[in-house]
């Protein structure tokens, strides 16, 4: 049975409470809005979001429209801002089945507060799309053209990549899925989720495309590379002198834990605190990795701790940030350091513009200051470290 989630009213005062509803609880929803924001800055985002409301499409329908996207962010968000009727019609199909919820063309949430059963799909529509299979075939076929996992691996290694990290994932309901990294000669990198019977996932803008031949029955697969994530990690650092504003721009490796957590926390909060724990536990995944793949995230092994402990500060200025980093300390089962996120207080502080205290005092006395956003910040991370760590069960992971 599909589950309904009452669609309540975007509160407008808070921009993380706003990612929360239009989430619905769905970890891929999410991490589309966060790779959101990382492409066009929170006041776009806000606004398209709340265009995206008044259409009444949130959670699962927002993860069916990027795919109808081709998972492409540019594309998505130029699909939101240009959304047709027939764009309407073709994602209410391949909904149907999964949401209780039904897109509106010129929808708004107004309307929707008036006569909400107009955006929810009637027994006979969801039977309609649901049973129609040569349209949603032709739709699916689209989205997820069949593939099997050798066949996936032969395509990958012929056009010169090598496997350089493989880890399987077993969930509770005893589904298996393995993640790989595969590496080049010139240092590009494919991180795939999923080989068999859907899109290959890779890193970023890189992906194994499809390509359908005349006939529309014949397919044939080409990789497509289109940023090299240390190209655009190190331009970025360059443009943004070191300050970098989201982890996702680094090319970390994904853990199998944060993966975990993520799928037993599905909200918008999780896919950060998973992206920080990738980042701390990057030290142990490195061991894991083949020589070759050593040698291309040797760079990141010195900064990923720092770049975890940046994060966490970035965070403790938002309403969510204590939060996030008590939720942090649970999943690592330990207090954060004191000492490192001093050291990414006062990174932060001087980039800024905020007093920096660089004498060589001991540690309580480095949280005293008159500057009141100093102030501010100091007693977060007070209340951070005072925090009893409830340890997640380890049965979890």
């Amino acid at each position: 049975m599909l589950e309904k989630l009452e669609r309540k009213p975007l509160d407008f005062t808070s921009f993380p409470s706003i990612i929360r509803d239009m989430a619905e609880n769905n970890s891929d929803a999410a991490a589309i809005i966060d790779e959101l924001i990382e492409l066009k800055g929170e006041t776009i985002s806000l606004s398209t979001l709340i265009l995206l409301d008044d259409i009444n499409i949130r959670g699962i329908q927002l993860y069916d429209l990027y795919k109808m996207c081709d998972q492409d962010i540019e594309k998505f968000y130029n699909k939101i801002i240009n959304i047709t009727k027939d764009d309407i019609l073709s994602l209410n199909k391949i909904s149907a089945p999964l949401c209780f919820y039904k897109a509106i063309f010129e929808g708004t949430s107004e309307d929707r507060k008036k006569d909400p059963q107009k955006y929810i799909f009637k027994d006979e529509e969801r039977e309609k799309y649901t049973n129609n299979k040569s349209d949603n075939t032709a739709i699916e076929k689209d989205l997820y053209p069949a593939i099997t996992e050798k066949e996936a691996l032969e395509i990958i290694e012929s056009n010169g990549f090598i496997c350089g990290y493989r880890k399987e994932y077993v969930d509770n309901n005893h589904n298996s899925e393995i993640y790989r990294v595969f590496y080049n000669d010139l240092g590009d990198i494919l991180y795939t989720t999923s080989l068999e019977n859907k899109d290959i996932f890779l890193w970023q803008d890189a992906k194994l495309s499809t390509l359908y031949q005349k006939d529309g029955k014949h397919i044939n697969y080409l990789i497509e590379l289109k940023d090299h994530p240390f190209k655009v990690y190190n331009d970025f650092l360059n443009q943004h002198n070191e300050h970098i504003q989201d982890c996702d721009l680094m090319p970390i490796i994904k853990t199998i834990k944060g993966i975990q957590y993520l799928e037993h926390y599905p909200k918008y909060t999780s896919c950060i605190i998973a992206s920080i724990y990738d980042l701390l536990s990057f030290e142990h995944t490195y061991q894991e990795l083949d020589d070759g793949l050593r040698k291309i995230y040797k760079p990141l092994l010195e900064c990923a701790s720092d770049k975890a402990y940046d994060e966490i500060i970035k965070h403790l200025n938002s309403d969510d940030g204590i939060e996030i980093a008590n939720d942090l300390q649970n999943i690592l089962g330990y207090n954060l350091s004191k000492t490192k996120l001093i050291a990414a207080k006062e990174r932060f502080c001087e980039a800024h513009g905020h007093e920096v205290n660089r004498a060589k005092k001991r540690f309580l006395s480095k949280l005293f200051s008159d500057d009141p956003y100093t102030k501010d910040i100091n007693s977060k991370i007070i209340d951070v470290l005072k925090n009893d760590v409830d340890k997640i069960a380890p049965d979890l992971f």
